[in-house]
């Protein structure tokens, strides 16, 4: 019988042994008794591929960037050459013979107003903008005839600066740069600017397209131009499917041909009620306005004519429109063709500078404090755990806080599971700017801690018990002769 009941207490014991190693362990990836090491890591044995979040939609909306961005097209390999017309602030010389005194040259420094105008001696302003440097020429012996019976002179443009394109960004030296030739590419516009980041995603080339060549190269085909004498509203008409409600918008001045088209979803800003937009007989210089192209609702630009009484011909409105093209600069590095556009005049090339910013990691973790987000970005919640030491003893990685901005005075908050971002059952996220974390904790994780702290391993399993009850079970510790 004593034999049985010592059996029994082994069985006891082996199953209280093995429940307190099942406590303390857990399983491979989860642990109950030390739940601040479940936001550790995964230690699975087969492979997980999960996407790395840039957007919370729970607080953050979905509009994201309100421009739209196209890829390279096979039209933007192509150069075009193109004859250099002259525009505003290009710098001209002007060399007249005979106009002051016979057999004697006059050479005047100039420069292109904003009206396209040039000032000189004798003929008063001379409108040149929009011309050739030839036919420039034609214009000024034309005035000439006024004073000179044969007339003889010549334009020089000394600085065109309508042959140039702006480098902005993480370049060394920013700035507009001069386009020496029709077959210029990206990747030597970019190297312009000395040193450049290239440990981004993209690189943006903003450029301004008329409306009729943007509709050209989506709409229609390359060998169906359109017909001469064609409108470009008019085609906008075709392409727009009629619908009940009026409102496709027309060019100044122009009235409706009966064509109809959607109302936008929202409200759309710059000119409210696109309707009453395009009602309007005439827009001013640099107004913009919305038009029904391509099955969606597109602002474009009206580019006016300023009017005036300098000979100057009467408003003419051109539509133009915006087109942003995305190009990969790893590839764009690595040098393959098929991404290395042509940059023509005008272009805006932007290179984004990489974020630059804080996070603030604050509760259970090892270093709680500020962190300056990486030059090469891609920080997310699982590195910021990490380099802030991992998480401490009273964690509890399933209740993270993370505050964001979301806009301008305003930001939410909302609970993170680390434990599943650690277990990549849950996509972890990048971190932007200004976000702060906060490392929770739960009412059972201080109870654990000191039941866990109570366990130690040395030679083997014992307990650490408190010395004032320890000679009551021990019994008191051997002494010396003195004492001790």
């Amino acid at each position: 019988m004593p034999d049985r009941n010592r059996v029994n207490v082994r069985v006891m014991a082996t199953g209280l042994l093995a429940l307190v190693g099942g406590l303390l362990v857990g399983c491979s990836n989860r642990s109950f008794f030390d739940p601040s090491t479940n936001g550790a890591g995964r230690w699975g044995r087969t492979p997980v591929a999960m996407p790395v979040l840039t957007r919370i939609a729970a607080i953050e909306d979905d509009t994201g960037d309100l421009v739209e961005f196209s890829d390279p097209l096979p039209g933007d390999l192509v150069p075009q050459p193109m004859q250099y017309r002259l525009g505003q602030g290009d710098a001209l010389r002007v060399t007249m013979y005979d106009l002051i005194e016979t057999n004697r040259a006059e050479t005047y420094d100039v420069e292109v107003d904003a009206r396209g105008m040039i000032e000189l001696p004798q003929l008063g302003r001379v409108r040149v903008g929009g011309q050739t440097t030839e036919q420039a020429t034609e214009t000024v012996k034309e005035a000439m005839k006024r004073l000179v019976a044969n007339p003889l002179a010549s334009v020089q443009a000394m600085a065109q600066r309508q042959q140039t394109f702006n480098l902005v960004g993480a370049v060394d030296k920013p700035g507009p740069y001069y386009v020496p030739r029709a077959n210029y590419r990206l990747l030597e516009a970019i190297s312009a600017g000395g040193r450049f980041d290239d440990t981004g995603e993209w690189v943006y080339v903003i450029r301004e397209v008329s409306l009729a060549e943007e509709t050209a190269g989506e709409v229609r085909p390359a060998e169906s131009p359109t017909k001469p004498g064609e409108n470009v509203l008019d085609l906008i008409d075709e392409i727009a499917p009629p619908k009940p409600q009026p409102g496709m918008l027309r060019g100044a001045g122009q009235p409706e041909k009966g064509r109809t088209a959607p109302p936008p979803v929202v409200a759309l800003p710059d000119e409210g009620d696109p309707v009453k937009a395009g009602a309007k007989a005439a827009s001013p210089v640099g107004t913009t306005r919305w038009v029904f192209l391509n099955g969606k609702w597109v602002q474009v630009a009206a580019a006016v004519s300023p009017a005036g009484s300098d000979g100057l011909p009467e408003p003419t409105e051109t539509m133009v429109t915006q087109r942003v093209i995305r190009v990969p600069i790893k590839e764009l590095v690595a040098g393959k063709q098929a991404v290395n556009i042509v940059v023509r005049p005008g272009d805006v090339v932007r290179i984004p500078n990489p974020p630059v910013g804080t996070v603030y990691i604050a509760g259970q973790v090892a270093r709680p404090g500020t962190y300056t987000l990486p030059p090469t970005g891609g920080l997310t919640l699982m590195r910021a755990i990490h380099a802030a030491g991992g998480y401490q003893s009273l964690a509890i990685p399933s209740r993270i806080d993370l505050t964001r901005v979301v806009g301008k005075d305003r930001e939410a908050t909302i609970m993170v599971d680390g434990a599943a971002i650690a277990n990549r059952t849950q996509p972890d996220f990048y971190l932007k700017p200004n976000d702060s974390l906060m490392v929770g904790t739960n009412f059972w994780a201080y109870p654990l801690a000191v039941v866990r702290n109570g366990f130690r391993a040395s030679y083997g399993f014992g307990f650490v018990l408190d010395r004032n009850i320890g000679n009551d079970i021990f019994g008191p510790p051997p002494v010396n002769q003195f004492g001790q």
